[in-house]
């Protein structure tokens, strides 16, 4: 199905809540309780049912929903020869407790290059086998190499390999590269480069936000001040989608605003101009939960060939929106853009890690109501 010409298009930032029967069946794989091969019958058992109920809330663009993935980080530690999936337990013994002093949820499974990293396929089975089971487009999403290298290398386990973290994002933007045009060449509608990192600055300054000074005390990565952090993600980002044609691509930027924070309600405007220089299809924004800033600041200053995956299904509050409430939100962008250039999405994916709390039946109606969203908005 062609994407051209779609109005308020409809998709999904990537993760879907797992079944319980998944969830379980991990344990067991995990504990040598169920075969590897039986377990590879479940996941597929869960993409199918999750690309149906993608279907039958009526989205345009669709995603596997992350289901084969741990997390949506953690998953280059799957797929990508030097990278280890390690508990957060054994990185630090003390994880947790700093995690809940800083108030940052982080996934409790980590990837960390352990190794050289050498180039593997990452996401094109998963693509292959979405494409199998739908005749929507679909989406794939991957971790960025801003993110990876602060995600993932580790002052213990990583420098022997890689001196600096930059040097593992280096490498990895070697490997991300290949994939995106794999993808491409397997039929992908839009990659998606996930940079929650990026977006998490919003909440910086002088000093880290949260989630860097978490990362900071468990895996020993120093933070090199706001604008340096800003110039690195954009840069690292641009050598990642270089020369690459054919296929769209967007970034991914979390916004988890913190009350009490000194910017509660601004946006990403925050990170301009640099963000603008990314060169992507779409920036992929959060606008649907509180805090989260005035999408209008961002938008008038967007170049004329860029799209907006606006934000306007909040993926952590329960109460579901109504079409016409998300419609309201919607308009917020139609003022600025054509609506050719409007995507409308939740804020994030409903459970990046495996291990998420989000009623299943929750996110469906959130993904209804706001495919019926998109009908009142074209209508007009």
């Amino acid at each position: 199905m062609d994407i051209q010409g779609f109005v308020y298009t409809t998709s999904v930032v990537g993760s879907f809540p797992r079944p319980r029967w998944l969830k379980d069946a991990f344990g067991k794989v995990k504990s040598g309780e169920m075969k590897a091969e039986q377990y590879d019958e479940f996941l597929d058992d869960a993409v199918k049912l999750t690309i149906r109920e993608q279907e039958l809330a009526g989205i345009d663009v669709i995603t596997d929903g992350e289901q084969r993935r741990v997390s949506f980080v953690s998953f280059v530690g799957q797929t990508i020869p030097g990278f280890q999936l390690v508990h957060i337990n054994e990185i630090n013994p003390d994880a947790v407790r700093i995690m809940k002093e800083q108030k940052a949820p982080i996934t409790y499974w980590r990837a960390v290059a352990a190794g050289t990293i050498k180039d593997a396929p990452m996401a094109v089975r998963e693509l292959e086998f979405a494409r199998s089971v739908t005749e929507k487009p679909v989406k794939v999403t991957l971790p960025s190499p801003y993110l990876v290298m602060w995600e993932a290398w580790d002052e213990k386990f990583s420098k022997p390999f890689y001196r600096q973290p930059e040097d593992l994002a280096t490498d990895y933007v070697k490997i991300v590269r290949k994939e995106i045009v794999r993808l491409r060449d397997a039929g992908a509608a839009f990659v998606q480069l996930d940079e929650p990192m990026l977006g998490d600055l919003v909440e910086a300054g002088e000093e880290p936000d949260r989630y860097r000074r978490f990362i900071g005390l468990i895996h020993g990565q120093k933070y090199r001040g706001f604008k340096d952090e800003l110039s690195l993600g954009r840069d690292l980002m641009n050598e990642a989608v270089k020369g690459i044609s054919g296929v769209r691509i967007g970034v991914h930027m979390d916004r988890w605003p913190v009350k009490g924070s000194p910017n509660w309600g601004i946006g990403y405007e925050r990170l301009l101009p640099d963000v603008m220089d990314i060169k992507v299809k779409q920036y992929v924004l959060e606008y649907a939960s509180k805090g989260s800033g005035d999408p209008a600041r961002f938008i008038e200053q967007m170049p004329s060939d860029r799209e907006i995956g606006l934000g306007v299904v909040d993926v952590t509050d329960p109460k579901v929106e109504s079409p016409k409430r998300i419609a309201d939100r919607a308009r917020r962008a139609g003022k600025y853009l054509d609506p050719e250039r409007i995507w409308l999405n939740p804020d994030c994916g409903f459970a990046p890690g495996m291990f998420r709390k989000f009623e299943r039946r929750t996110a469906f109606q959130k993904l209804r109501s706001m495919a019926e969203a998109a009908k009142i908005l074209r209508s007009k």
